[in-house]
């Protein structure tokens, strides 16, 4: 798409173009006319490099009261309950709305298949090879695409909510685009614009992953809640970009070991590779603080020699494929892996 002259002023600004930014676009009614933003490609964004799934309970063994239970207990007493059931009960329909709008994921016959990650006691994560995230999202991008109320802005910048001092009321927002400041009104702006794991030297996200919108919002006098909750992913790929090895492979079967080969993990919690994210990835942390000459540089290693051949095919080709390039046969060798900022589960209120 090239550069487009922009209207100077929508009924929604949507800013934001991963999952949650393009879902929102799609779900505004067709008779309002709707300005999408996103200041690289709508074809870049973190949601779209998310590997191993989204978790729902739609199995008919599952519930979302499962769901709830399994989350309140990961979460070790600090979730909000409300927000909990909200995600857990509402999965499900979304998962369903994800569906229609034509979202392949993957199937065991005519069911969605369904495999199991860390800290569910259900397979419950539904799921796209190893690419669900760019499946989601390329399907979202081409719906959105089509949409003739929503026009897709690139490559522009937001810089700051344009607040009437009078009222405090919300009339737009400004946006550096085509070298210089434009100035857009509309009646509602949604700030949809992900997290900040660039805030870190080590992150799964991609370089866009700033957290332009929380600086955005708390600027303007917005309330931020919880901004210190940052998940750390256990298993990022010790190579420069940190790719993210997901979660998935350990819930298919993969053995994370040490130096000597011995499976640590379980010396710290008794669910081994499957405890929780910040469980696992402390145990890594802790484990190279004992025996790493240098822990910021070392590593451990997740072993997929446990799953077998055929199913590392099918279940995770692209992670196959990045391995590759590095030199790395997942078939034969263990791949070394280290904690990375995945996550930022704080934000706007």
């Amino acid at each position: 798409m090239s550069d487009i002259d922009i209207p100077n002023q929508f009924d929604v600004l949507v800013v934001g173009a991963g999952a949650a930014g393009l879902y929102t676009a799609l779900c505004l009614p067709v008779s309002l006319e709707v300005g999408l933003i996103t200041k690289e490609t709508v074809s870049l964004s973190a949601s779209d490099w998310a590997q191993g799934g989204i978790a729902a309970a739609v199995s008919p063994e599952d519930s979302p009261k499962l769901h709830i239970e399994d989350t309140l207990k990961a979460g070790a007493g600090l979730c909000d309950l409300n927000a909990v059931k909200f995600l857990a009960e509402q999965a499900p329909s979304c998962i369903q709305s994800l569906v229609n709008l034509g979202v392949a994921f993957d199937r065991h016959d005519s069911n969605l298949a369904l495999t199991l990650e860390a800290a569910h006691s259900r397979p419950r994560v539904l799921h796209a090879a190893d690419t669900t995230g760019r499946e989601v999202t390329t399907t979202l991008k081409n719906q959105v695409l089509r949409r003739q109320n929503i026009t897709v802005i690139q490559q522009a910048l937001a810089l700051s909510l344009w607040i009437e001092s009078q009222t405090g009321q919300c009339l737009g927002i400004s946006l550096f685009y085509q070298g210089k400041i434009t100035w857009v009104r509309a009646g509602a702006v949604i700030l949809a614009t992900g997290g900040g794991g660039q805030v870190f030297a080590q992150t799964t996200n991609p370089e866009v992953s700033t957290g332009d919108g929380v600086a955005i919002a708390w600027r303007a006098g917005a309330v931020l809640r919880d901004l210190e909750f940052v998940q750390f992913h256990p298993t990022a790929l010790s190579k420069p970009g940190r790719f993210l090895i997901s979660e998935a492979v350990r819930g298919e079967g993969a053995h994370l070991v040490d130096d000597t080969g011995r499976r640590f993990a379980f010396d710290y919690h008794p669910a081994g590779e499957l405890a929780p994210r910040d469980v696992v990835s402390r145990a890594i942390f802790s484990h190279l603080q004992n025996t790493a000459s240098d822990p910021a540089t070392a590593n451990v290693w997740l072993d997929m020699r446990p799953i077998p051949p055929e199913k590392i095919r099918h279940r995770f080709p692209n992670i196959i494929a990045v391995c590759q390039r590095w030199g790395i046969d997942v078939f034969n060798q263990p791949i070394p892996v280290s904690p990375a900022a995945h996550y930022w589960m704080g934000g706007i209120i």
